[in-house]
């Protein structure tokens, strides 16, 4: 399955579309940057340039087992973050959701959640997947509260699973039935 062209699709918030190489700016990078963006994501422990984010969103967009969109905000018309589909394996009809939202003018607006449920669509509807899971730091309250918005429910929690700041934290692992 690769995915290197993909329909946008849309909801009364937000539009997903295709996340391709010219669409990493400044301002993209600079969420990968910022450590009140990137404090719960594994992109904290390297430094993002335009070049490298170009790198890894060509890899991304090549793979033939992920679906990598931006999420542009109809409120404010911008790409306010990304939502990645992946990996996506077709053999047990799951897939993996990670979420980033970049643009912290949006927080707290539901942004989030509703790519979330728009991704879970798609994950249905046009690559039929059966589940699909997420997980996310302990103390990363918001991020829980939107997949649990989205629907996802906890299926476990990994205890003392990454280091945040150099003191041990719990994971908590999350899924949602999609039949």
């Amino acid at each position: 399955m690769h995915i290197q062209s993909w329909p946008s699709a849309e909801n009364s918030q937000i539009s997903l579309f295709l996340l391709k190489t010219d669409h990493v700016t400044q301002d993209y990078v600079s969420w990968l940057n910022d450590p009140s963006v990137n404090q719960y994501l594994e992109c904290r422990f390297a430094a993002h340039t335009i070049e490298s984010t170009r790198k890894y969103v060509e890899a991304v967009l090549t793979s033939p087992h992920n679906l990598f969109l931006g999420i542009r905000s109809h409120l404010s018309g911008r790409h306010v973050g990304n939502i990645k589909l992946g990996p996506i394996d077709q053999h047990h009809g799951t897939g993996e959701i990670g979420i980033l939202i970049g643009d912290k003018s949006v927080w707290g607006k539901g942004i989030a959640g509703s790519a979330i449920n728009l991704m879970a669509e798609i994950a249905r509807s046009q690559l039929s997947l059966r589940k699909l899971t997420a997980g996310c730091y302990a103390s990363n309250v918001g991020c829980q509260r939107a997949f649990e918005k989205a629907g996802f429910t906890v299926e476990a929690v990994r205890k003392q699973q990454c280091l945040l700041n150099g003191k041990p934290e719990d994971v908590v692992l999350m899924g949602r039935h999609l039949a």
